[in-house]
């Protein structure tokens, strides 16, 4: 009998793409699960799905889990889950220099997310002060794009595939997070605090690995791209950018939840002043267990 698990994701990017495969290949059912996937449409829904027992684990960027956690909710990150993916600032055409972003109305999700951290930061070390633009809370990455499109803002912060899909269509990539956070932890999988082991979201982790392993080889990129294509309604150029750029090198990314990676984000919630500082140590909300025991399994990365 498989055991039931509920895990939590928002939207659907390339950043789930190992769980989209998980879930298309079968790696959870082979590994006794019987995963429910819900899909939210902002991360501090399932972060307070969590908290609050209907959720098992979720798969979501680092700083809201983070921010719940610095003020006392009882969660941990496990694992990285995907570390391959960039946010990129795409512009209109006429865009040509962080100057010309000056007095701009420039789309985020909500302002306190993940790429509004990495955007602030990045502006403000390309010459841009918070009073120069104008940040507008313009939805998903979906809509984020069609608010370009239509003109109602000069910029927006997307991730893959919605990037390469904007430079098909004439839009330009400015900058990217690559640039001023390179190690940055884009999906983290969170739990709550236990002291029981849970059995179920290691063969979670166990799927995730495997769907990692089978990315990484290329014999698959041409399976692999219709599975993102059909997650993320996108289409089949942009996907097979995306592949490229998270398979450089072509080895799958390590799980293993780094204190570098949370430190980075702790000091962007710090910076945006959504925490006090100084900021407490990174290793306060990691739990180790999972990635240890998935090393003493076989499983190194």
């Amino acid at each position: 009998m498989p055991n039931k698990l509920s895990y939590g994701q928002v939207q659907r990017s390339a950043m789930n793409w190992p769980i989209f495969v998980a879930d298309e290949l079968g790696f959870f059912r082979e590994e006794e699960l019987a995963a429910e996937s819900r899909v939210f449409a902002s991360p501090l829904e399932p972060v307070t799905a969590l908290a609050a027992g209907s959720l098992d684990l979720l798969n979501v960027i680092p700083d809201v889990a983070l921010l719940e956690m610095v003020q006392g909710a009882p969660l941990a990150i496990i694992a990285n889950t995907n570390s391959r993916a960039r946010y990129c600032l795409m512009v209109q055409s006429e865009i040509k220099t962080f100057k010309d972003l000056q007095g701009k109305k420039i789309g985020v999700n909500d302002g306190r997310s993940a790429e509004g951290l990495i955007l602030k930061r990045l502006l403000r070390l390309n010459g841009l002060k918070p009073d120069s633009y104008d940040l507008a809370a313009t939805g998903a990455p979906l809509d984020r794009c069609k608010k370009l499109r239509e003109g109602v803002v000069a910029a927006t912060m997307v991730t893959q595939p919605f990037n390469f899909l904007l430079e098909e269509e004439g839009f330009r990539n400015l900058a990217s997070s690559a640039e001023i956070v390179p190690d940055y932890p884009f999906t983290v999988c969170v739990v709550r605090r236990a002291e029981a082991f849970n059995d179920p979201i290691l063969s979670f982790l166990k799927a995730v690995s495997r769907s990692w392993q089978w990315l990484s080889d290329h014999r698959n990129r041409e399976r692999a791209i219709p599975t993102l294509t059909q997650w993320t309604g996108t289409t089949e150029k942009p996907a097979a950018a995306t592949y490229d750029l998270y398979l450089q090198p072509p080895e799958p990314p390590s799980l293993a939840p780094t204190e570098e990676g949370v430190t980075t984000v702790l000091e962007l919630l710090a910076e945006s002043g959504r925490t006090p500082r100084p900021t407490p140590p990174a290793r306060k909300f990691i739990d180790t267990r999972y990635f240890e025991k998935l090393q003493a399994i076989g499983i190194r990365r």
